[in-house]
């Protein structure tokens, strides 16, 4: 009886054993394989996802918004902003040709190179044969936090070897020569991503200043020689697209655009920028913008008026941003 429960137990055990081999050798075959499939889906995967990255690195290089930019000088209004590192703007009034009219350049994240090209060109492929020295520098102290806003301040320094006449417009003419310097502080806050105000006081220097109203009748002209007098803006931006924005600013005093350089006048400016092409493909258009303003100019000084009441000055600039897809 023994021997046959043991025979019994013995057959038993042989079946198991043949019925078990295949069954794990099968399951091996088949987690091999499910480990390919993994890996497979695990490759696709990141196939797509380095594939979407590299669309949306595209789309990103080719979009160049109004919503992005720095803006420096808003319809000649001083904002406290800085352009970062490696990015920079080239700028071109069409009363400057042939020559260049500006450059400005991110030195750092917080300090900009401000190139006026006319006056070193001018001067040295003119009767002067030498160029008129230019330097602006702006420099950003800090960015909006909460309560507090951003803070700036930009100086800038010409000297005129001759006299030249600065600009000539039906109303007024203006002859400089000597140096010129000006120091505007300024601050700017950001309310609710799309408006932006900005405030600047500051002092400019005449070496030399001659503002003549051209009304022959009148006679009228103010020298001002070795002077120091007061500046200071307020201006308003809304940016509510990707393609325009629009500004409204109050000058007084010398500024940086447009009449520039004449001391206590009083000017009101409005207008819109544009960026028709920022989806474009091609760089030379994405980064294209168009600047049209309104500008309204009192000189309290000659009792004389100079105004271009719509906003259809062109200025047209380019602004370069580093490449967005660098860390």
């Amino acid at each position: 009886m023994v021997k046959l429960l043991a025979s019994i137990g013995i057959t038993i055990c042989a079946i198991f054993s043949c019925c078990s081999l295949p069954m794990f050798a099968n399951s091996s075959v088949y987690f091999n394989e499910t480990t390919h499939k993994l890996d497979a889906i695990n490759v696709l995967s990141n196939s797509i996802d380095s594939t979407t990255q590299n669309n949306q690195d595209t789309i990103l290089r080719k979009t160049n918004t109004l919503k992005d930019d720095i803006y420096l000088h808003p319809i000649d209004c001083i904002t406290p902003y800085t352009l970062q590192k490696g990015e920079w703007i080239y700028g071109q009034s069409w009363q400057t040709l042939p020559f260049p009219s500006w450059a400005f350049y991110g030195i750092t994240n917080n300090l900009t190179m401000q190139i006026d090209l006319l006056p070193w060109l001018y001067g040295a492929f003119t009767e002067l044969k030498k160029p008129i020295p230019s330097v602006n520098f702006r420099y950003k102290f800090t960015d909006q936090n909460g309560a507090l806003p951003t803070i700036g301040a930009e100086a800038m320094f010409i000297y005129l070897w001759d006299t030249l006449l600065r600009f000539e417009t039906p109303s007024i003419s203006v002859q400089e020569s000597g140096a010129y310097f000006h120091f505007k502080p300024s601050i700017g806050y950001r309310i609710k991503n799309d408006w932006y105000i900005n405030l600047s006081a500051g002092v400019d220097y005449m070496k030399s200043l001659i503002l003549l109203n051209n009304d022959t009748t009148l006679n009228t002209y103010k020298d001002f020689t070795n002077t120091w007098n007061p500046n200071y803006a307020i201006g308003l931006d809304y940016r509510p697209s990707n393609w325009i924005s629009y500004h409204l600013a109050y000058q007084y005093g010398a500024t940086f655009t447009y009449l520039e350089n004449v001391p206590r006048k009083t000017m009101l400016t409005y207008g819109f920028r544009f960026a028709p092409f920022y989806k474009n493909k091609y760089g030379i258009l994405r980064n294209m913008r168009f600047e049209l303003v309104s500008i309204n100019g009192y000189f309290a000084d000659v009792d004389a008026w100079q105004a271009i009441g719509l906003p259809i000055y062109p200025y047209v600039y380019w602004q370069w941003k580093r490449d967005k897809t660098k860390k």
